[in-house]
């Protein structure tokens, strides 16, 4: 055998797929779950954003133009936030709502969601945390 090339090359063709293609495999799987669940993220954000928009004080805003959060705004924020939460909710992984900007100049609620994903990935990766904001805009008052 030792005199035959072709078990050179079986050889190398064995390894290289262990080595070289497996992991890449591995690697492209895990990257693509982690950029769907940033986006699932994001879809979350966009609707919590869209909630506490809905949520402001009608009445400062209307009176003074100014956007002011009522005690409801983060309550409905984060039930939004969960419900456009399909995926990672089954997989017992909750957004959190991490904060909430607003911009009276532009009429525009800010509303930034965190989840721990590391669920998704072995062990051996480290804690894996994705963030993203979401933009609402309020319109449907009149000053």
């Amino acid at each position: 055998m030792l005199r035959d090339r072709r078990a050179y090359s079986s050889t190398f063709w064995a390894l290289f797929i262990g080595v070289v293609v497996l992991p890449l495999f591995a690697l492209g799987f895990d990257v693509g779950r982690y950029l769907y669940a940033r986006q699932e993220i994001g879809k979350a954000a966009d609707a919590a954003a869209v909630a506490a928009a809905a949520e402001i004080n009608q009445r400062t805003f209307i009176e003074l133009g100014e956007l002011h959060p009522t005690q409801e705004t983060y309550a409905w924020a984060q039930h939004y936030a969960n419900m456009n939460n399909d995926y990672l909710g089954g997989l017992k992984i909750y957004p959190r709502i991490t904060a909430i900007r607003i911009n009276d100049a532009q009429d525009t609620v800010y509303v930034g969601v965190g989840a721990d994903i590391s669920a998704l990935f072995p062990s051996i990766v480290p804690q894996v945390v994705v963030e993203e904001t979401g933009t609402g805009q309020v319109r449907s008052f009149s000053r």
